[in-house]
């Protein structure tokens, strides 16, 4: 790998990341603040983060571990906002005793 796809491989996964957190952020608050809005554009960085593993996939050196770590990642990713939503949920109800 040269210094320009070293480069360019770094930034996707700098991307990707933030796509995450993007996706976690906004679908979280979008289902808080019953947003329609908001939910929506965490769709959309879901679908960049999908968009962007397969730009990795396609077009880098990456080998195959690293590949399927990140489509692993990006799977995974669209599990762990929903888990945390119920967690916060079950926290937010008043307990009995």
């Amino acid at each position: 790998m040269n210094p320009h796809q070293l480069l360019r491989t770094a930034m996707l996964l700098g991307l990707f990341v933030t796509l995450a957190g993007g996706y976690a952020l906004l679908w979280g608050a979008g289902r808080l603040h019953a947003s329609r809005l908001l939910a929506g554009a965490g769709y959309l960085c879901y679908a960049a983060q999908w968009t962007i593993a397969a730009m990795l996939w396609i077009g880098s050196d990456l080998g195959l571990p690293w590949k399927l770590l990140l489509a692993a990642s990006a799977a995974a990713c669209s599990l762990i906002p929903r888990v945390s939503l119920h967690y916060v949920r079950q926290l937010e109800e008043p307990t009995e005793g």
